[in-house]
């Protein structure tokens, strides 16, 4: 399998399995990755997603053989069917990120919650050096999350960057010591898997809600906030509060 995974004590990994092609994403890995996506979100059991790779390579990008045999309708294509799929994905997605970061490597990312690499890490968005523009809602995200000018140099250029410079614009959340990426991502996974799934995935959609003005978000907050209220959720963890002990949302 060029896709493995790992479904554990609530955490869902996706890790990607060609080394020999430098984890080189084809069609058929695409479609594994988007099955994959669309597997965990509907077990009830898996509150978060892991996105990682073995032996210190993320993704050499797109298998560019491959990609040439992509159908004439791209929304037949299994890379429409990932980028989908990781668009509408519900519960939290971490990434952990070591050597090559190309292509769609990099802007799988801007759609995770939380993104560790290393020093090894290598990141590239050459679209342009292909004749392409970009892709994943990257000319929206990676303005919105690094500023435009920031943006416009790494899409217009197409230059590779480091990991110092991938977590000063953002696209990486912590830079950890080398060869820890996945454990890192799996103790951050482990603190979510703690919190109840239902409110993981409303607050997660808060943050992705798109821009509106300030007072059409407090109301659509207060109207999850007065469902939460009469949930389970708050009154596990107001037992737990009352009766001094951790709350327990692994049932929920």
């Amino acid at each position: 399998m060029s896709i493995k995974t790992q479904n554990e004590a609530g955490v869902f990994t996706l890790m990607l399995n060609r080394l020999e092609k430098k984890n080189a994403l084809t069609q058929i890995m695409y479609q594994q990755l988007a099955d994959g996506l669309r597997e965990a979100e509907s077990d009830k059991r898996v509150k978060v997603i892991i996105l990682a790779s073995q032996e210190g390579v993320f993704t050499a990008g797109n298998d560019l053989q491959d990609f040439l045999n992509l159908p004439e309708n791209m929304k037949d294509s299994g890379v429409y069917q990932f980028l989908t799929a990781l668009t509408e994905c519900k519960l939290p997605l971490l990434a952990a990120v070591e050597g090559p970061a190309i292509g769609v490597g990099s802007t799988m990312l801007l759609h995770c919650e939380r993104v560790f690499c290393d020093d090894t890490a290598k990141f590239a968005l050459p679209f342009i050096n292909l004749g392409l523009v970009a892709e994943a809602a990257s000319s929206l995200l990676l303005p919105r999350l690094s500023g435009y000018q920031a943006a416009a140099d790494l899409l217009l250029t197409g230059d590779a960057f480091d990991a110092d410079k991938a977590k000063l614009l953002g696209l990486v959340s912590e830079k950890v010591a080398p060869g820890t990426t996945y454990d890192q991502a799996k103790a951050y996974a482990a603190k979510l898997v703690t919190k109840p799934r239902a409110t993981l995935i409303d607050m997660k959609a808060l943050l992705r809600r798109a821009e509106e003005p300030l007072m059409q978000r407090v109301d659509h907050e207060l109207v999850l906030f007065q469902e939460k209220l009469q949930g389970p959720e708050v009154k596990e963890a107001v037992t737990a509060f009352f009766e001094k002990r951790a709350p327990d949302f692994s049932n929920l």
